[in-house]
């Protein structure tokens, strides 16, 4: 049985759209382990890859402030690939080197551009807001710390890049709780592009109650035990080089739609593999991937633990068998491996299968193959997480409880059908540039219904401010759009969903109950999230305060967008202030 959709179903689904194809596909089993692409004619498919033959890297550590050079460098993602031209944080590596800073402790982060043509010349798109034809050879960067509490001067905004030639020291105050954090690329336009051609790293925030130690007071497994994993689904040319094209039926240097990869890579080599001592490990799970969305658990479905999401530790560890990871979140895992003797293994594996309409298009389908933990024998950590992880002695304070919100705020997630290129994603009917901004208060709380009206999941991302989930909630979406027809691109709409909702509200996930800076919204339901926006006050600086960019003009504020990197690149993000 062929590995992936029929050309037939495909047609299908095609012309039926969303709902056709919604059966999930396990992981193929086996002596064969090839990771195989049966969709050739609708995509451009990697050489075939044997899973679990290189070694998971461990990528280097910067403590506290540095220089780190945007800059070519060349990486083998595979044994049976070549050398490859990559870009990276400080010129070494694929990615940039994990970051570990201290709660309070300001630290400076010098970046200077050092590139020359763009690893993805052919790929740039002009058309895009912010795009230029002179990306193609002297390609903007401009670095964001994702999920950071940073001034807006500091904070990578998309229009404050810099040229090669050119510099940038940003200064991040770590001014909040010990959280897994990443830096990437937010240049306005080539944002997909910079990404996959290696600008991202993994930042660790600690603290007094999570230092990273051995003897760190949760009793977390630290040190050699601590393990960071960030996954990105990625596409390669048979010389071994990265390949950003998705679909043959785009040409090329036109935006697609998302950049979707057949090949699993970790710490940017492809379905590595582990070897782990008896005992216990931490794993800080970050999903890098532009589009691709996981449904993780291990092959003999053995429990862990998630300890924490994207703004720091849970109140208390939850036992489960699997997560969901949407591009941008952090996963904070405890996995015992006490069981694993000496040459036996066990796989971490995924069967997330994409949006209906996105597999029809691309004929993608899960990758099952992340990474196999192999035993050695050794000893490890021996020490389970604490059945508490706040609000108890040398521990950080509760997950806080937020004043009710002050206000009740509906935005909405469309898609437009372009002529001759695939749909573009728009947040509210507005482009970028367009007016309104939203314009919360400082200090208060507000409560967003994110209406998806589009056809594939969205994870939404907040710059500065965090949120806490509060349900999800199915609404019919046919007739959502029938009753409230779309004005021309650049007028206001958000219709309010309740004449449309169906079935009762779903609760988070228990594991996706602490602060969260990114939100999976799932097509055809409302996603319901307070959020708060914080004061100069407690701050310590102005998030209202204007800024220049590198061309003179001056800024104000954050963004917000969908984290699917091709789509903020396409119109998926939207300005906001906050105002006093």
């Amino acid at each position: 049985m062929p590995y992936g959709p029929t050309r037939r179903s495909l047609l299908a689904a095609t012309i039926l759209g969303p709902g056709t194809l919604a059966t999930s596909t396990a992981p193929a089993r086996g002596a064969d382990l090839a990771v195989r692409d049966q969709a050739g004619e609708l995509s451009f498919p990697s050489p075939e890859l044997t899973p679990y033959v290189d070694q998971l890297p461990v990528l280097p550590t910067l403590r506290g402030s540095g220089t780190l050079s945007v800059a070519p460098s060349r990486h083998r993602f595979h044994r049976d690939l070549g050398m490859a031209p990559t870009w990276s944080y400080g010129g070494q590596q694929y990615f940039g080197p994990t970051i570990e800073a201290h709660r309070d402790q300001p630290i400076a982060l010098a970046f200077n551009n050092q590139l020359g043509r763009h690893l993805f010349a052919a790929d740039v798109d002009p058309s895009l807001e912010g795009a230029t034809e002179q990306d193609r050879t002297k390609p903007r960067v401009s670095v964001h710390l994702h999920g950071a509490v940073t001034p807006p001067g500091m904070d990578g905004h998309p229009e404050q890049t810099f040229l090669p030639g050119g510099a940038m020291t940003y200064r991040h105050p770590n001014g909040q709780e010990a959280a897994h954090l990443w830096y990437h690329d937010h240049a306005m336009g080539i944002t997909r592009l910079n990404v996959v051609a290696g600008l991202a790293g993994s930042y660790l925030l600690r603290d007094q109650y999570d230092t990273g130690t051995a003897t760190n007071p949760l009793g977390l497994p630290g040190g050699e035990f601590e393990v960071p994993l960030t996954l990105a689904d990625r596409r390669f040319h048979t010389d071994g080089s990265l390949n950003f094209r998705t679909l043959r039926s785009v040409p090329q240097g036109h935006w697609d739609g998302g950049m979707i990869g057949d090949r699993m890579t970790v710490n940017g080599v492809v379905s590595p593999y582990c070897r782990v001592a008896k005992g216990f490990y931490r794993f800080r799970v970050l999903n890098a991937s532009n589009l691709r969305a996981y449904h993780l658990y291990f092959t003999n479905k053995m429990p862990f633990w998630v300890i924490g999401t994207d703004g720091g530790l849970l109140d208390a560890p939850v036992r489960t068998t699997s997560v969901r990871l949407s591009p941008a979140e952090r996963l904070d895992l405890v996995v015992d491996f006490s069981g694993l003797v000496a040459g036996a293994h066990v796989d971490l594996t995924n069967d997330q299968e994409l949006a209906p309409s996105v597999r029809a298009v691309t004929g993608a389908r899960p990758l099952p193959y992340i990474v196999r933990f192999l035993g050695t024998g050794g000893t490890g950590h021996k020490t389970a997480p604490p059945t508490r992880l706040r609000g108890g002695t040398r521990q950080p304070a509760s997950l806080p409880t937020w004043a009710a919100p002050s206000r009740h705020r509906v935005v909405s997630i469309a898609q437009m059908r372009g002529k001759n290129r695939p749909p573009s994603m728009m947040l509210d009917n507005l482009t970028y540039d367009d007016d309104p901004i939203l314009m919360p208060k400082q200090g208060t709380v507000e409560l967003w219904e994110i209406v998806n009206a589009s056809f594939q999941d969205h994870p939404m991302h907040l710059h500065l401010a965090k949120s806490l989930i509060v349900n999800r909630q199915s609404f019919d979406l046919k007739n959502y759009l029938r009753a409230n027809p779309r004005p021309r691109t650049g007028i206001f709409w958000a219709p309010k969903p309740d004449p449309f909702l169906l079935g009762a509200a779903q609760p988070p996930q228990a594991w996706e109950a602490g602060l969260k800076d990114t939100v999976r919204c799932p097509w055809g339901m409302v996603t319901r999230m307070l959020v708060r926006f914080p004061s100069a006050a407690e701050l310590g600086f102005d998030p209202d305060a204007a800024f220049a960019a590198q061309n003179g003009k001056a800024l104000r504020g954050y963004v917000w967008h969908c984290h699917i990197l091709d789509h903020e690149d396409d119109c998926m993000m939207a300005r906001y202030r906050l105002i006093k």
